[in-house]
């Protein structure tokens, strides 16, 4: 029983030394060769990269934004925002980072509301409006760090700000002050050792530090209100907010 018990202690001790390696890769070689190659390229540039090498994966479709626009998390997050759609009766909705259109397409097949997705990669946009036939939907190619942005009820913007500096997401944050709702999501760590840790803009997230973007916490330090968490990990969760003074109710 002892010598089980010792066999099994050193497969503990095997795996944690692994994962430690796996740790300290990512942290000294992956990620700041990752923050070399992007970091001199413009946003747009940046994220034409990501779709063009698939950083983000490959499902078969000519365009695809990762993981985060299917699977139970995915599912709950767009239940949740049909509801605020038809609780606050919103008409229109600006969607800042539209991306693939996965989730898009299920809110504006579920309410009906007219829908502007925003991108800034001009052949996923022109892609976009070459193959969604519907009257209801419209894209525009958009850096929503710097150019005007369409009109609309309700602002949403889902884990995008995580691939952004903080400087770039102050920006947003200034660009976004007309809309009525803005509902931010971000991919965040259930116990957080930092908040905001700066970042490149890139494909990569502050996750891998233990940190995630909050908007209700220095240097950003909006009003906020926090609609819901998914969970989306085992150490993380998906954390939408209503941005602003608005209330939810």
């Amino acid at each position: 029983m002892k010598q089980t018990e010792r066999i099994l202690k050193k497969g503990d001790c095997v795996r944690m030394f692994r994962k430690w390696l796996r740790y300290m890769r990512l942290r000294l070689w992956v990620l700041p060769q990752l923050h070399r190659t992007y970091s001199s390229l413009s946003v747009a540039e940046t994220f034409q990269k990501i779709y063009r090498t698939r950083a983000w994966g490959n499902n078969g479709a000519p365009f695809t934004s990762g993981g985060g626009s299917s699977g139970p998390v995915a599912e709950q997050y767009c239940a949740a925002v049909v509801e605020f759609i038809r609780d606050h009766q919103v008409q229109s909705v600006v969607d800042l980072g539209c991306g693939d259109f996965v989730i898009g397409r299920r809110i504006v097949e579920a309410t009906g509301v007219r829908y502007t997705g925003v991108d800034v990669v001009p052949e996923l946009i022109e892609h976009h409006k070459s193959t969604v036939q519907d009257p209801r939907v419209v894209f525009q190619c958009v850096d929503i760090t710097n150019d005007p942005l369409p009109a609309a009820d309700l602002c949403l913007i889902r884990q995008v700000l995580q691939h952004l500096s903080n400087n770039e997401i102050a920006k947003v944050i200034a660009n976004i002050g007309n809309f009525r709702w803005v509902l931010v999501s971000e991919d965040v760590p259930t116990n957080p050792r930092s908040f905001n840790r700066d970042k490149p803009h890139g494909p990569d997230v502050r996750g891998y530090y233990g940190s995630g973007v909050y908007l209700d916490q220095p240097p950003f330090s909006r009003p906020s209100l926090e609609l819901w968490s998914f969970e989306l990990r085992k150490e993380a969760v998906l954390r939408t907010i209503l941005l602003g003074n608005a209330s939810a109710k």
